[in-house]
């Protein structure tokens, strides 16, 4: 976090790193199959964006931006994905926008709260 109390350069470093990462994966794993490459990246790339979460979740616009460019842009190399917009290859990836996920752990994580479910 910024003196500013912004999260912008935190979440601009962990970008940076899932980046690196997708770049990484890409070159390494010669196969574009969805199940292959769907699994490296959500063990290996979606974990480090969605690390903390709850705690660090991004309000302005090009902070949210600058985190969903990444599944953006790897989900644009999966085999079968490069002809589809971004809305359609989540569907028909079966996956959630890394928004709507981080929304989804917060409402958790606060009924976990209300609920005195936490540790």
């Amino acid at each position: 976090m910024a003196a500013s109390l912004s999260w912008t350069p935190y979440i601009l470093e962990i970008t940076s790193k899932a980046r690196q990462k997708v770049a990484w994966v890409l070159s390494v794993f010669r196969s574009r199959s969805p199940e292959i490459i769907l699994t490296v990246y959500k063990s290996m790339v979606r974990s480090l964006l969605e690390y903390c979460c709850p705690l660090w979740c991004p309000t302005k616009i090009s902070d949210i931006q600058e985190i969903e460019n990444v599944q953006k842009v790897f989900t644009a190399k999966i085999s079968g994905m490069s002809e589809l917009n971004y809305w359609e290859r989540l569907e028909v990836l079966s996956l959630l926008s890394l928004q709507r996920r981080r929304e989804r752990y917060i409402f958790l994580y606060m009924w976990k709260i209300l609920h005195c479910k936490t540790s």
